[in-house]
């Protein structure tokens, strides 16, 4: 579905809990206190007849575990569609729509990054799962005594926070750190890496925090509060490094140039602003920070192989509802 607004507008945590779970939730006997950085439920309580199916930026973490049923939601204009004992982690920044739901059961949690860095000292610990990454696999699919154990989690979150009580909170905590800590060794261990970062070579750790300033940038610039994608030296110099040294670590880490990494986000965002606002291309062109329309329409159809209103006019209805 498209929107009037000249940007894609932003949902936080507590707007998108009261919207997608009915005021009174079965199994919720005793909630925490009002906007709360932390939310789970059942995907049996979510709304079928409000599934938030407008496009919005979310700016909170979502997990969503699918037990029996299916659910397919667009994520970052990616088709996602979980089947049973298939978990998914969704990041902040990314633009989402709702789709359909079919007898669904299993559980989603959502939370801000903020309410995780309350327990940890390291501000930068959640950029060392190797999953959360920019590019990185998110979803995952369960079996035997890994399905179980996951099951264990997720009920013993939901038991704590139905019935909250003292140290509840810290509780929560500690299983949702054992969750995102056991996802990333499973990743790790499919992708052959060392699971945290910790013994990363110097071109991986730069490539690493580029990617993380990438996502950054592009979320602020799709939420509208800066104007302009940053350039390689901007980036390099956030980085304390040299441009050339920059470009030298990402073609190193990726095979890429970091310039080809930038256009690719840039064509995401203008896709996702083709599709989800009603801005016309000189607009969208001014956003991204293209000297003129015409050197934006070039560029688009060089990755697209269509000019943008030729994309928005083949791709839009496939969005609406």
């Amino acid at each position: 579905m498209t929107t009037s607004h000249k940007i894609i507008p932003t949902l936080d945590i507590n707007s998108f809990t009261t919207i997608l779970t009915p005021t009174k939730s079965e199994s919720i006997n005793k909630k925490p206190p009002k906007n709360s950085q932390f939310f789970i439920s059942r995907l049996t309580d979510i709304d079928c007849n409000n599934l938030l199916d407008s496009p919005f930026i979310y700016d909170f973490f979502t997990i969503y575990f699918v037990e029996k049923g299916a659910l397919h939601k667009i994520n970052q204009l990616e088709n996602l569609q979980l089947k049973p004992n298939e978990i998914f982690f969704s990041k902040p920044g990314e633009v989402k729509t709702w789709q359909k739901m079919k007898n669904l059961d299993g559980y989603m949690i959502s939370f801000t990054l903020d309410y995780l860095l309350l327990m940890v000292s390291n501000k930068n610990f959640i950029n060392t799962f190797d999953y959360l990454l920019p590019n990185a696999k998110r979803k995952f699919t369960l079996e035997g005594p890994l399905l179980y154990f996951y099951q264990t989690i997720f009920r013993e979150i939901i038991k704590e926070y139905a019935n909250f009580q003292k140290h509840s909170d810290q509780m929560i905590k500690l299983w949702l750190f054992v969750l995102l800590i056991k996802t990333n060794r499973i990743y790790a261990k499919d992708n052959e890496s060392d699971g945290l970062g910790t013994s990363l070579k110097s071109a991986d750790f730069i490539f690493r925090r580029f990617m993380l300033c990438v996502e950054e940038n592009f979320t602020e610039l799709a939420q509208g509060n800066v104007y302009k994608p940053m350039m390689i030296k901007e980036y390099a110099s956030k980085l304390n490094v040299n441009p050339t040294y920059l470009g030298e670590c990402v073609r190193k880490a990726c095979g890429k140039s970091a310039k080809s990494i930038i256009n690719k986000r840039t064509i995401l965002l203008a896709k996702c602003q083709l599709l989800h606002t009603h801005n016309n291309i000189a607009e969208i062109a001014y956003q991204l920070g293209f000297e003129s329309s015409a050197y934006f329409i070039r560029v688009f159809k060089k990755f697209e192989g269509i000019t943008p209103l030729e994309y928005r006019n083949r791709e839009r209805p496939k969005f609406a509802v």
